[in-house]
């Protein structure tokens, strides 16, 4: 049985380990803990893989058991958790902050979004409290539904949307301060690339 196990789970887990280690990067926030996350996690699983339901979605359910791993034991570095003000939160805070500072005649709310690459993204999701961050994380990198996230860490579906909605709020925000930072907005306009 040992033989067939490996070649079950090596099957099931190997199309999810790119993704599980992006995770996990984004999650430890460092390359070698990242590694041993989900080395960690590949291992729990492999473990209870006789757990595991045929006809279930497996990629929750490693998720699960990678996001578990990391709040039992890599969060416990973490002395205290970041303090947030709620009330610096506001609904749609980077699209309204454009319609208040920059004049959009020539260029539209997308395109300035577009300024913003890839690794500029990274940095402000890396900047969430992880509790938003990793709810962001598991939906809009992820992919992950409402449900999928709620039973992936052990949350009330109400608590799923509230973290994200509030982490999205936070990106926004994060996102609105890098563009002003960088030059992307300057005298109240969306600076041009050339």
């Amino acid at each position: 049985m040992g033989t067939d196990k490996q070649s079950v789970f090596s099957e099931l887990i190997e199309p999810h380990l790119p993704s599980m280690y992006s995770t996990a990067l984004r999650m430890t926030h460092n390359k070698r803990d990242a590694e041993d996350l989900v080395q960690d996690a590949m291992f729990k699983a492999f473990r209870a893989l006789d757990q595991f339901q045929k006809d279930t979605n497996f990629r929750a359910w490693i998720f699960r058991i990678l996001v578990n791993t990391f709040i039992t034991g890599y969060r416990k570095a973490v002395k205290q958790p970041q303090k947030i003000s709620y009330d610096e939160l506001e609904e749609f805070y980077l699209y309204k902050r454009l319609d208040e500072e920059v004049t959009l005649q020539e260029t539209s709310k997308e395109e300035f979004l577009e300024h913003f690459f890839n690794d500029d993204i990274k940095i402000a999701l890396e900047s969430l409290p992880y509790q938003f961050r990793l709810v962001v994380l598991l939906c809009d990198v992820e992919g992950f539904s409402y449900n999928e996230i709620s039973n992936i860490i052990d949350a009330p579906l109400g608590t799923v949307m509230s973290r994200l909605y509030r982490g999205r709020k936070l990106l926004q925000k994060t996102l609105w301060n890098y563009a002003k930072e960088r030059g992307y907005i300057k005298n109240g306009s969306i600076a041009r690339q050339s």
